[in-house]
């Protein structure tokens, strides 16, 4: 073998890791559960890595820091709540069963990963940086955007009032949820069983279709 092709073989990449997505997704997810238990500033990469089963070394093979793997977990919930919306806003309904479609997707995901959503609702306001990681402008104006666009249909089709500016009641009905999940995340709302969580999603959304009905 020539000295050229020697210099070839070994500097080729090497051919990728067919787990490479399933690893990065158990250290994303261990990651969740680990700052939801621990707080982001209280745990330390060791932590999630152990909590994960991996070794330490590999956390930095996908993550730079601890400050990027908690900015992936933003990402990737607020990329669950603009999809999620979505499709709702071009699913078939009525712009009430839509909105009723909101609140339940939430409080779904409060029920089968409450740790994601308390990652979610706690340390985006307590960790510096934190707007870079999907909690952007522009997340939030896409969220209002999709669901104002729910209220112009409601209003197209006379269920809702006419009187309403759509981007301000869309604002309104964020507003709600996020206080609603809030409640229930730090204890102020009971949200110990399903029950209890479908009370609080019941509730919330006739309070807010009370607001928005023709």
């Amino acid at each position: 073998m020539t000295n050229r092709a020697r210099t070839q073989r070994d500097t080729r990449r090497p051919a990728a890791d067919p787990n490479e997505p399933e690893k990065r997704r158990a250290i994303l997810h261990a990651a969740v559960r680990v700052f939801a238990e621990k707080g982001y500033h209280g745990c330390r990469v060791a932590d999630v890595a152990r909590a994960a089963d991996v070794a330490y070394g590999l956390v930095y093979h996908y993550f730079r820091n601890k400050e990027e793997l908690l900015e992936s977990v933003f990402a990737e919930q607020w990329a669950i709540l603009i999809n999620a919306l979505r499709a709702i806003d071009a699913g078939p309904g009525t712009a009430a069963e839509k909105i009723t479609a909101i609140f339940s997707f939430v409080c779904d995901v409060y029920k089968t990963a409450p740790s994601a959503v308390r990652v979610l609702i706690l340390e985006v306001t307590r960790t510096p940086h934190a707007l870079r990681a999907g909690s952007t402008r522009e997340t939030f104006e896409e969220a209002v955007r999709l669901v104002a666009d729910i209220v112009r249909q409601g209003q197209g089709r006379a269920e809702f009032r006419q009187d309403l500016d759509p981007a301000i009641a869309a604002a309104a009905l964020l507003g709600a949820l996020e206080l609603a999940v809030s409640g229930m995340v730090i204890g102020l709302v009971p949200a110990a069983d399903e029950d209890q969580i479908d009370r609080v999603k019941h509730q919330a959304t006739e309070l807010v279709l009370g607001g928005l009905r023709a």
